[in-house]
């Protein structure tokens, strides 16, 4: 399995889904009774996620743990960290897991990589870690890939990174490299990163799989699963050869995806439309995704109460509501692109080039003391939620902050 991404769920009603999924491989795992697990990568969504993230990581693995089934694991994009150690370390240190990109020294500044032999079964595991921004690419460009072909016996290779003949909207070009890095001749390749399940042959190359994502929860990766994308992890069967490979789904939520294509429409024709589409079925239980794009005739987007339509589709008991309108324009108004040599001038340009085309009659909020004040509130909206603050009052802290940047009394009803 890979790409699991624990830790990324920030909503509490998705969090749920993430743990309870991961939880569900685990124990369909241990119920099969399977020699042993194999994660290429991005376990988690970050080198030491959240407390709470890494009592249940370590929990499952106990389980795993009792059950005698070893975890062989390499890092991903996301586990790594160049300045400081991962809750993947941790798990290794009490044996829980198990790090398979071991290297030795060479000279020539190549990459020798050791296996770890598994003890049941006898299979030689070798790996690569995955770095951020494809990083990794330089490691696989040193590896001494000769001295891997020429080992005997059944070989699995462990990678987190995009190969070019699978090139997929799911993960960036830059993401990619060329299927000539890998070593030839392995029995089986666990890929990870590609967040879509594959299974592919290649001359030289025989079985390079990627499961996918369990769960995850990208937009991008939501919208697939509404659309009929399976999840789950892949099972291999083998002795001296591979006799079986067999996707194994963890189907544990519903999905609902209302794509509305706006274009030439009026803002008010696209509300009273996607209001009467949500009566249309029964979003109990169900992750519904509403994704909009187009341009709109006359009206503004804002005037599409994204909100009410939300609120309404969990009043009936939707799991939660994820809408995509990054694509959703209005000929009264659109946003002016501008660029700069980092994300903070950028977003200043942005500011300066689309302040005017907003009426308001309110000095403070006009020209570069506008710019200012828009700047001020962003920093604000982006604060995260602190380690003890609970969800009201992060958004009460959020809300007093905005206000006070706005300069707007509230009063206090205590």
């Amino acid at each position: 399995m890979s790409d699991c991404h624990l830790g990324y769920q920030k909503q509490e009603s998705l969090q749920k889904i993430e743990l309870n999924v991961f939880e569900t491989a685990v124990s369909e795992c241990i119920k099969r009774k399977i020699d042993f697990i194999l994660i290429p990568g991005d376990l988690f969504h970050g080198n030491i996620p959240e407390m709470r993230v890494q009592k249940f990581a370590f929990k499952q693995f106990r389980r795993l743990y009792e059950s005698r089934i070893p975890v062989y694991v390499v890092y991903g994009s996301h586990d790594f960290s160049p300045i400081s150690n991962s809750v993947i370390d941790l798990l290794t240190e009490v044996g829980y897991l198990i790090k398979v990109s071991k290297q030795k020294d060479a000279p020539g500044n190549k990459i020798v990589l050791e296996f770890v032999q598994d003890p049941k079964t006898k299979a030689k595991i070798f790996g690569l870690p995955g770095l951020s921004a494809g990083k990794e690419l330089e490691y696989y460009e040193k590896l001494d890939r000769k001295s891997l072909e020429k080992e005997e016996g059944f070989k699995i290779f462990l990678f987190h990174s995009g190969i070019n003949e699978l090139k997929t909207k799911a993960v960036a070009e830059s993401d990619f490299m060329p299927i000539s890095l890998l070593p030839k001749g392995f029995d089986y390749y666990a890929g990870g990163h590609v967040h879509n399940y594959s299974l592919q042959e290649y001359k030289d190359y025989k079985k390079i799989a990627y499961p996918g994502t369990i769960f995850a929860g990208y937009h991008s990766d939501l919208e697939d699963s509404a659309k009929g994308t399976k999840r789950g992890f892949i099972l291999v069967e083998f002795d001296t050869k591979i006799r079986k490979v067999e996707f194994v789904p963890i189907e544990k939520v519903q999905y609902k995806i209302i794509e509305y294509n706006a274009n030439g429409k009026k803002s008010t024709s696209v509300n009273l439309d996607l209001l009467s589409e949500i009566k249309r079925f029964d979003p109990e239980d169900k992750i519904i995704i509403i994704k909009t794009w187009g341009e709109l005739i006359s009206g503004k987007t804002t005037e599409i109460d994204f909100t009410k339509i939300s609120e309404e589709l969990k009043e009936k008991g939707a799991i939660e509501v994820l809408i995509n309108r990054n694509s959703l324009s209005s000929k009264e108004y659109s946003i002016t692109p501008a660029s700069g040599k980092n994300k903070e001038e950028i977003e200043i340009n942005v500011f300066k080039e689309n302040i005017g085309q907003i009426k308001i009659g309110k000095k403070k909020l006009q020209g570069t003391l506008g710019v200012k004040l828009a700047k001020s509130l962003l920093h604000e909206l982006r604060q995260s939620q602190l380690v003890n603050e609970n969800k009201i009052e992060y958004q009460n802290r959020i809300e007093q902050n905005a206000f006070k940047i706005l300069g707007i009394e509230i009063e206090n009803d205590s």
